[in-house]
């Protein structure tokens, strides 16, 4: 049986990287370094430990250096990923990946600055598969559907609405109107508890 002591100091498991925890680290700019995933890497610079790098080292050292370079390397066969130098870098697949994992949390804030946003979109048949997801996320954020492809909202959402675009690349077919009066306002305040 181990006492409270024992357990304090005993060394944490290192715990199994996830894709995601893995793509969110490497896209804000964490460190890692190559030689770490493959050990048989030339190390051409010797690279000087600043105090971000020991913070870095620091957050990857937490996962399973076994299964992290596993990992990288099936992000790597997956152009997810790349080692350039010493580095271990994220591709612009990877980024996009990234976006996705964003969707999950996206939220609106109920914050107001008097207009009202209409989005407005006319995607083609040829891109059905984002036109759906674009909806989708529209509706998901509880934006009040007018019409087939018109929706609204009085909460400032310009960042959300163009990080949409982005990721489901819609951005010449979606159009953001920001109007100071609508008809029939009164009955959508009431629908927006505002």
């Amino acid at each position: 049986m181990l006492t409270t002591e024992d357990s304090r100091n005993r060394k944490k498991e290192p715990i199994n990287p996830k894709v995601k925890d893995v793509l969110i680290l490497l896209g804000a700019g964490a460190f890692l370094a190559g030689s770490l995933i493959m050990p048989g890497l030339p190390i051409i610079l010797k690279p000087i430990l600043n105090e971000k790098r020991k913070r870095d080292e620091k957050e990857w050292g937490k996962y399973n250096i076994y299964n992290l370079r596993k990992l990288i390397k099936r992000l790597q066969a997956q152009k997810v990923v790349e080692i350039v130098g010493e580095e271990v870098k994220i591709t612009k697949k990877g980024r996009q990946k990234i976006l996705k994992y964003n969707l999950e949390g996206m939220e609106i804030k109920r914050k107001t600055d008097g207009k009202w946003r209409v989005i407005i979109y006319d995607v083609a048949n040829l891109k059905k598969y984002q036109r759906d997801n674009f909806r989708n996320m529209l509706e998901k954020l509880q934006l009040l559907r007018l019409q087939e492809s018109v929706y609204l909202t009085p909460f400032v959402c310009d960042n959300e609405i163009e990080y949409l675009r982005e990721m489901f690349d819609v951005g010449n077919e979606v159009l953001l109107l920001k109007v100071k009066e609508i008809e029939n306002e009164d009955v959508y305040k009431k629908y927006f508890g505002i």
